[in-house]
């Protein structure tokens, strides 16, 4: 796993939940699991062509991560519009998600201790967090984020 894919999916968990962005398996009435590739009629492949018909190169499995450089707030925004095109409910789960006290709580807690780490000017918002640019170079930024993320008690979901 690279630090990109770890620092995006971690700031992508705390804006998606993660119960929403783990969708690795879900079981049906029989209780028997699928795959984690949605089928061709899915609201996630429904979601992910939205995403391909704006402009990102996005799989159906990965449309949630937002890329670690370049366009965070368009995609963002994107994604967004797609999910409340295809997605409604989890549309206003997200939205849900941004004003609720758990999750300001822990993006607060991850700006202290990723500060702490010298990432003087890391983010308190997790919108913000989001679209944080690590130092170039920088290959313990993805590392000390999952701590942080974990430390200040959110349950991360990674690719």
């Amino acid at each position: 796993m690279t630090t990109t894919t770890i620092r995006t999916g971690i700031a992508a968990a705390v804006l998606l939940l993660t119960g929403v962005l783990a969708g690795c398996s879900s079981a049906d009435a029989g209780g028997a699991t699928s795959a984690a590739t949605p089928p061709a009629g899915s609201t996630d492949h429904a979601v992910a062509s939205c995403m391909r018909d704006a402009g990102y190169d996005v799989t159906d499995e990965d449309f949630r991560f937002l890329p670690a450089k370049g366009d965070t707030e368009g995609q963002q925004a994107a994604l967004t519009k797609c999910l409340q095109e295809h997605d409604p409910a989890q549309a206003r789960d997200i939205e849900a998600s941004e004003n609720d006290p758990e999750v300001r709580a822990i993006a607060e807690k991850v700006g202290k201790c990723m500060r702490a780490a010298g990432y003087a000017d890391y983010p308190d918002d997790a919108r913000d967090a989001a679209s944080y640019e690590a130092p170039a170079g920088d290959a313990a930024f993805g590392d000390r984020l999952l701590t942080c993320y974990q430390d200040a008690g959110a349950k991360v979901a990674t690719k």
